[in-house]
């Protein structure tokens, strides 16, 4: 039991991966809308979506560069970049999740 919970991220950096899977997703609907309206040249934007679906993964994953690339897409609303750094960077949590185990091995 405590190895699967160790497996699981914790609150915070779930709800950052939600917030950058509901991005990627929107870019992804955007792309099939305008290919249904005949515009391939806008549904080549849907491609935009795979950055912060990315991100997400890799926050899913503990990636500690997901962690800095959320932050720094969320920067232009600064009450979103300060919210999303506070979420990552301040829970015990959350730095525990993105630190190496391969250190304490």
């Amino acid at each position: 039991m405590p190895s699967d919970r160790m497996r699981r991220p914790p609150g915070p950096v779930v709800a950052v991966a939600a917030f950058h899977g509901l991005l990627a997703a929107g870019a992804l609907i955007f792309a099939v809308a305008m290919l249904i309206a005949g515009a391939p040249g806008l549904a080549l934007l849907g491609l935009v979506g795979l950055l912060p679906g990315s991100v997400a993964l890799g926050l899913w994953q503990g990636n500690r560069g997901a962690r800095v690339v959320a932050i720094l897409l969320t920067l232009p609303s600064v009450v979103g970049a300060l919210v999303v750094f506070l979420l990552l960077a301040v829970p015990e949590s959350s730095r525990a999740w993105f630190t190496s185990d391969s250190a304490g091995v």
